[in-house]
């Protein structure tokens, strides 16, 4: 509706230069100052109220996009932080991962060593005493035989 009244102010300012005189020999027109000012008064009137509000509507969206603005590159500084917080935990993760990881493979080859020198221990041992029980075996066999041989004289 608004636009309308001032469309039609603009064809009177229009049809106002179109009806004036024209000076001779140039590309000038002599206007009526009084119609001219009435115009103008007439337009500036005609501006709506709402054409203030979208004024005020911009630059209240300005303040908004700056707003939203520093408030995603406070996230964004915020997520950095994050993300390199994440990071340092995932590398102590990880050191702790690979000393584990060491532990267990210095106990599995001490266990090793350990159940190596525990069987040679055990073959020794073993060794020694199945000599041990060979030279008592072959001393029973010895005595057997002694006695078998008396016996076998005396029959």
């Amino acid at each position: 509706m608004w636009t309308v009244d001032i469309y039609a102010l603009l064809d009177q300012l229009e049809q106002l230069a179109n009806s004036s005189k024209k000076m001779r020999f140039t590309n000038k027109i002599l206007i009526d100052e009084d119609e001219l000012l009435e115009l103008v008064d007439q337009l500036r009137t005609a501006i709506p109220d709402e054409v203030r509000q979208c004024k005020r509507m911009l630059a209240e969206r300005e303040r908004i996009i700056s707003t939203a603005q520093a408030e995603a590159e406070r996230l964004r500084e915020e997520a950095e932080k994050e993300v390199g917080r994440i990071i340092n935990d995932q590398q102590l993760v990880e050191q702790a991962r690979s000393q584990a990881e060491k532990i267990i493979s210095e106990a599995e080859e001490r266990a090793r060593a350990i159940t190596e020198g525990a069987d040679e221990y055990a073959r020794d041992v073993l060794r020694s005493l199945e000599n041990m029980l060979s030279s008592q075996l072959n001393t029973v066999r010895n005595g057997l035989a002694q006695l078998e041989s008396k016996e076998g004289t005396k029959a």
